[in-house]
């Protein structure tokens, strides 16, 4: 068993535990879980490149926008379920993009900060699950329930220390910030600098360096350009970063 085979075969024990935890917790209902789509989970072994690459990129999403099947599912069977989250992880995080802003733009940073290796640049979401209601709206998962704000916490929090990144980017928007806060807390976050107010953040987490930014379907609405730029500015600073730490 390698290294990563050891850190994954962690991880989905403390998925199991999480899950256990949510299925028994005072604050879950069953008739907001049935709203809820089957839990995001990252898959290491997917993304075996991300540990020798350098810098170590982590790329942070809102939600998904469906995912696989419905949470009661996986409730009822987390061990049966758990293969099938983790190849959906692995299919959308080394298969093809599709339409989705999201999976391109975490594509340009791959080819961009680790030489286009598949898998280098890590996915993850600050929400574990998406919210359906109803065909056409918002799968938006903030505010939904104490329990997901919660888990999805937990599970976050476990993944960071685990994963140990040294460059984070959040596309997620300024409507996330609320979030980002408290799971990236002061006084260990320090602003570095906010190139655009509710636009382009950058900040540190100890030792980590973090960009808050739009997220790349904001393109849709007239802002092609402004993602561009605020993308271009992010992969120059830490190619600087990379450059710097060379010469030291």
């Amino acid at each position: 068993m390698t290294d990563v085979d050891a850190m994954q075969a962690r991880l989905s024990g403390f998925y199991r535990e999480q899950l256990s935890a949510l299925r028994h917790s005072p604050d879950f209902q069953e008739e907001k879980a049935a709203m809820l789509s089957a839990p995001f989970l990252l898959n290491l072994c997917a993304a075996r490149a991300y540990f020798t690459a350098r810098p170590r990129v982590m790329y942070i999403g809102q939600e998904t926008k469906g995912w696989l099947c419905r949470l009661p599912k996986v409730l009822d069977d987390p061990e049966y379920r758990m293969p099938a989250l983790l190849a959906g992880y692995e299919k959308s995080l080394l298969g093809v993009p599709g339409r989705s802003h999201f999976l391109k733009t975490r594509l340009l940073l791959e080819r961009e900060l680790a030489g286009g290796v598949p898998g280098s640049v890590i996915w993850n979401n600050l929400s574990k699950m998406d919210v359906f209601r109803g065909k056409g709206k918002s799968r938006n998962a903030r505010n939904h329930s104490a329990a997901l704000t919660k888990f999805s916490a937990d599970l976050f929090r476990y993944e960071l220390e685990l994963l140990q990144p040294d460059v984070i980017i959040l596309g997620c928007s300024a409507t996330h910030d609320a979030v980002v806060k408290s799971l990236f807390g002061a006084p260990k976050r320090r602003t570095v600098r906010v190139h655009v107010p509710k636009e382009l953040w950058h900040f540190t987490y100890g030792r980590i360096d973090c960009f808050r930014t739009l997220h790349p379907a904001v393109a849709r609405f007239g802002r092609h350009g402004t993602i561009q730029k605020h993308y271009r500015t992010i992969i120059q600073a830490i190619k600087s970063r990379v450059v710097s730490a060379a010469m030291d």
